[in-house]
């Protein structure tokens, strides 16, 4: 019993021992907490901080280029997909359906190079950027993708790929014989 009390008033003894001290939080003085991830760089001049370290300049210029690099690569799994799934479902009969999936399956690579200058844009702030590899990546990406949907043409049948496709514009040859009825 009496050690029970004397945990408690230990305890209690101890609580009153701690105190804040509020003098130090006068309205002029700041605390110098950050919280985490922030740079009180920042907020003490912000024009300084993004304008005078070439470093940062650096540093950024390069995490474009990743990001280029990425914006490049990204439709990679998309074709890829559309792809795979055209060799699965379509397969090589002539129908309406299918007909509509090869002609999807080639006509957006085109409209993806075509517009693909609109994606990668050069950066007037950082000219240092290599704009035309990530471009070229692009282009190539969709390149594959219009391929296979000549190859799944051809495979259906539907691009005149053979001689016998292009008989109504041969000539027809001189005649070397002529034959007359007799009577």
């Amino acid at each position: 019993d009496t050690v029970i009390g004397f945990n408690l008033l230990y305890k209690m003894s101890d609580i009153r021992s701690w105190k804040l001290n509020f003098d130090s939080l006068s309205p002029d003085r700041k605390p110098n907490l950050d919280p985490p991830g922030s740079d009180s760089n920042i907020t003490k001049d912000p024009v300084l901080y993004l304008t005078g370290s070439k470093k940062k300049d650096v540093n950024m210029a390069s995490r474009k280029q990743q990001m280029l690099f990425a914006q490049a690569t990204s439709p990679l799994k998309q074709v890829g997909m559309m792809c795979f799934m055209a060799y699965m479902f379509i397969g090589n009969s002539v129908q309406i359906f299918s007909i509509m999936m090869v002609l999807g399956l080639v006509a957006s690579p085109i409209t993806s190079i075509v517009n693909s200058g609109k994606v990668f844009v050069k950066d007037p702030a950082f000219p240092q950027l290599d704009v035309i590899t990530p471009r070229l990546i692009y282009c190539l990406v969709f390149a594959g993708q219009f391929l296979f949907g000549l190859y799944k043409l051809n495979a259906m049948g539907l691009l005149p790929a053979h001689p016998s496709d292009w008989i109504s514009t041969v000539p027809t040859p001189p005649s070397l014989e002529y034959s007359y009825g007799a009577l």
